[in-house]
């Protein structure tokens, strides 16, 4: 029997996206159940990047001139009228006439002129993977009322098998829109190297002090400046510890003022935007992610199956793994006194924590494996008959 044919569409948000690593990860997870996976990405310079990773990961990468949601000063309204681009993604699943075809959608006015090309083409079963739907407070956004209108029709009117990452995001979605039904849940996963040290040599901050980490951008959405007064208000209350952020973007300047004016010199450290996040993991005792919305971010699910502590807001995808790992704990909300009220709990349990993780942690890499992502995601998609 010949290998499935799997067609990846990013949505080609972003050069540093969660979401274009989730396509990375979803590549080498079902090149390991033996499908031919092919990914079509936007000829766009800062999509290069992504289209070499998947390379790596054994992917079959095709490049179009393609126009993401962020080019669009009308967003949603322009790329549903998009005739010229929506006919290009249906000629090219035409062509390629893949086994199905799956479309990955950051929130729910994203890639549906990606969506309509591939259930144009009506070539095979389309599915879309929705990280995160951003719908809890949409009416109160500009012309949000209006806009969930427009998308609650656009939703009846096209049919596809829609693929949430987080039972979080499936109810904010489904508690929005009446369509379409029904959805799926499939956990995100990612690689896990057997190689991993937990207990490898710190390189930045000394040994006998717990350091408190962050990865991920510097935007809005993560809640930095929470995070930061939080870690300060630790100390201010006798608990000695050093926080490391890795990352950048637009927030880092107002967060390292912060920094340089509330904490003593050397017990901070910036990292700066880097292409191996993770080996930062080795110097974190306790992740911490104050985030305002997430989808189920792989970076807790990596610092997590390494086997660290965890404190995180109440977002979409923290009950998810929380209900994997006993070693992750979720704060009641994401504001400055609920999670420094949790981060010195958390500090002063550290030592269970990690015996609870040690436990714990091959039956967490299992559940959150690429290979359990790749296969469910077969599955919603209607081949597991293969």
């Amino acid at each position: 029997m010949s290998a499935l044919k799997i067609l990846l569409i990013s949505s080609n948000s972003s050069g540093r996206g969660g979401g274009e690593r989730y396509l990375v990860f979803l590549t080498k997870g079902l090149r390991e159940l033996g499908c031919e996976v092919h990914v079509l990405f936007s000829d766009a310079d800062y999509m290069s990047g992504w289209a070499h990773d998947v390379s790596v990961e054994g992917g079959i990468v095709h490049r179009r001139h393609l126009k993401s949601l962020a080019q669009r000063p009308l967003r949603f309204i322009q790329s549903i009228y998009d005739s010229f681009q929506i006919e290009t993604v249906a000629a090219f699943c035409r062509e390629l006439a893949p086994n199905a075809i799956l479309i990955n959608q950051q929130y729910d006015e994203d890639g549906l002129d990606y969506l309509m090309g591939a259930i144009k083409a009506d070539i095979a079963t389309v599915g879309g993977v929705m990280h995160m739907p951003m719908t809890g407070f949409k009416n109160n956004r500009r012309l949000g009322r209006m806009r969930g209108c427009l998308m609650s029709k656009w939703y009846r009117q096209n049919s596809y098998r829609l693929i949430f990452v987080s039972e979080g995001a499936q109810t904010e979605f489904e508690s929005y829109y009446d369509a379409p039904r029904p959805t799926y849940v499939v956990n995100n996963g990612i690689p896990f190297d057997s190689a991993q040290l937990l207990n490898e040599e710190r390189r930045i901050f000394p040994p006998h002090v717990p350091v408190i980490g962050f990865v991920g951008q510097f935007v809005e959405q993560k809640n930095l400046e929470c995070l930061v007064h939080s870690w300060l208000e630790t100390r201010r209350h006798g608990i000695d510890s050093r926080l490391l952020l890795v990352g950048d973007g637009p927030g880092r300047v107002n967060l390292e003022k912060i920094l340089w004016h509330k904490a003593p010199p050397g017990s901070w450290y910036v990292t700066g935007w880097t292409k191996s996040p993770e080996e930062y993991l080795r110097e974190m005792d306790l992740f911490v992610l104050t985030s305002h919305f997430e989808g189920l971010p792989l970076s807790l699910v990596e610092a997590a199956g390494r086997g660290i502590p965890a404190l995180v807001a109440p977002f979409n995808g923290a009950l998810d793994v929380s209900r994997q790992a006993t070693w992750v704990k979720v704060a009641p909300g994401n504001s400055v006194k609920e999670i420094t009220d949790t981060m010195k709990t958390v500090l002063n349990d550290l030592p269970a924590l990690e015996v609870s993780a040690m436990a714990g942690l091959e039956e967490f890499r299992r559940y959150f494996s690429l290979r359990r992502m790749a296969t469910e995601l077969l599955v919603v998609l209607g081949l597991e008959a293969y």
